[in-house]
């Protein structure tokens, strides 16, 4: 029966070796995303607000003791704006890539108070954390806004795209906000990296991640580092605008809200023409996706080809707007 035994142990000691393997690459790949900051990227062009006509004025906001950047924008004297809307922002450098839709959102009339979560943009932080820290984040500026005199009063609306509409639904249960606008959001922040992983290393090797992250989630935040957006919104009550793109390559429909969530008072829309900027045009979602190829190391031949791509890159056209899905989020917001 020897035999028996040193079988067992070298299984075992296998099991553990891979399991070993695995995790290490889940911890690779989680610290590569979220163990950094994330900067403005030299290549990318943002456009300020000033450029819009808007008007800027910072207020005070931390996340424990780390100074978050939080901005309120209008296009109007504040008093005649009726509601506030508190935007979150997309995974990348804070929310000066959404300044278009910032802006879009004001000319509605609202008071507009965007931030950087915590290690993006112009806020402070070693790093960006996890998925999780922008629900944080969001929640610190949430606090700020009714802790200002001239916004306490207002009516509050959670506004967000990709990773920065994860946050609002995961906030949703616990503000007291009119309603949520989420665009192209994801429900487990586990089977989003897994996801958008599998390309990459393979789908049987995301799957044996997964389970990794999900750890780390919980290990990093707790039991909320691994809230689901669908179970969230569905249990807050709250009004929700739910938009998601059917080409999108970022967030797979088994996985996103505007598909699993399903409560009295959501509204779902599925748009099949769209991908993961859901509020995007056509013309400009090819541009963005063009955009983001070329970070691809492997893009280019030349240095000067790169530079070339990025001088000769249309801005302007990859930030258009889709004229029919920013009046609906106009109609839901008006409506709440």
């Amino acid at each position: 029966m020897l035999w028996y035994y040193v079988l067992l142990i070298v299984i075992a000691a296998t099991l553990v070796i891979v399991a070993c393997l695995v995790f290490a690459l889940a911890f690779y790949t989680d610290r590569l995303v979220f163990g950094k900051r994330m900067n403005r990227k030299v290549n990318l062009k943002y456009f300020p607000p000033e450029d819009f006509g808007l008007g800027v004025r910072l207020i005070d906001c931390r996340l424990g003791r780390v100074p978050l950047y939080a901005a309120v924008y209008t296009d109007r004297p504040q008093e005649e704006c009726k509601k506030v809307v508190l935007f979150c922002h997309g995974i990348g450098a804070g929310h000066a890539p959404y300044m278009t839709e910032i802006a879009r959102l004001c000319s509605f009339g609202y008071v507009v108070v965007a931030y950087d979560s915590i290690g993006s943009g112009l806020s402070r932080g070693k790093c960006t954390r996890g998925f999780y820290a922008n629900v944080q984040s969001a929640a610190a500026v949430y606090g700020a806004i009714k802790n200002d005199p001239s916004l306490s009063n207002l009516p509050v609306h959670l506004v967000g795209h990709s990773w920065g509409a994860y946050a609002p639904l995961c906030l949703a249960p616990d503000a007291k906000a009119r309603s949520v606008v989420a665009l192209s959001a994801f429900s487990s922040p586990s089977r989003v990296v897994a996801d958008i992983a599998a390309p990459v290393m393979g789908g049987w090797l995301a799957g044996l991640c997964r389970p990794m992250w999900y750890v780390m989630n919980f290990l990093r935040f707790g039991a909320r580092g691994n809230s689901n957006a669908s179970r969230c919104i569905e249990r807050s009550g709250t009004p929700a605008f739910l938009a998601y793109g059917a080409k999108d390559k970022t967030v797979r429909s088994e996985n996103c809200p505007a598909v699993t969530a399903h409560a009295p008072l959501i509204q779902s829309h599925v748009y099949d023409d769209k991908g993961h900027n859901v509020y995007a045009t056509v013309r400009a979602q090819k541009l963005i996706d063009d955009l983001n190829a070329a970070f691809s190391s492997s893009r280019f031949r030349t240095a000067a080809q790169r530079k070339a791509f990025f001088e000769n890159f249309d801005f302007k056209a990859a930030t258009e707007e889709d004229d029919a899905v920013m009046n609906q989020i106009r109609f839901f917001i008006d409506s709440h």
